[in-house]
């Protein structure tokens, strides 16, 4: 008989990774160069999702590789299928200072669904207390005394 793997999974917490798609500089090289960046990010914000026993969920890694995140049907679309696949999630983890519109649409939605929503920072995770919105500061109530194991 050969060897069998055990196939029994544990449920792990279903982890929403919010960060920045869209590059916001307008030259071309400068936005070439910020979406390599952003993609980066939420890579290694999924890693580091896995690795803490997560299972990460980063919409806009998967939907921009067959749908145009510059047509704005397919954008459309793209964040459709996102806030389907936030609204089963355990936990929104924002992962940069600066909110995006597609980042603060999912915020917001997180939020009304009662979904969990956690900064990350260098000391670690604390609750977002904020509204949401695009010229929200992550950062600006930060307190020690907030972080999250």
């Amino acid at each position: 008989m050969k060897n069998q793997k055990n196939l029994t999974t544990t449920a792990k917490p279903l982890v929403y990774i919010c960060s920045p798609f869209r590059p916001v500089s307008t030259d071309p090289i400068l936005r070439a160069n910020e979406l390599i960046d952003n993609l980066k990010l939420a890579k290694d914000a999924c890693t580091f999702a896995a690795l803490r026993g997560c299972e990460p969920i980063a919409p806009h890694l998967f939907y921009p590789q067959f749908l145009n995140d510059e047509d704005e049907v397919e954008r459309a679309l793209g964040m459709e299928l996102g806030m389907k696949a936030l609204r089963n999630c355990d936990e929104l983890w924002i992962m940069s200072c600066r909110i995006s519109s597609g980042m603060s649409a999912e915020i917001k939605e997180a939020q009304k669904c009662g979904i969990k929503v956690l900064v990350f920072t260098a000391a670690g995770f604390r609750e977002y207390r904020g509204s949401g919105d695009m010229t929200d500061n992550c950062y600006a109530d930060m307190v020690d005394t907030a972080v999250i194991e």
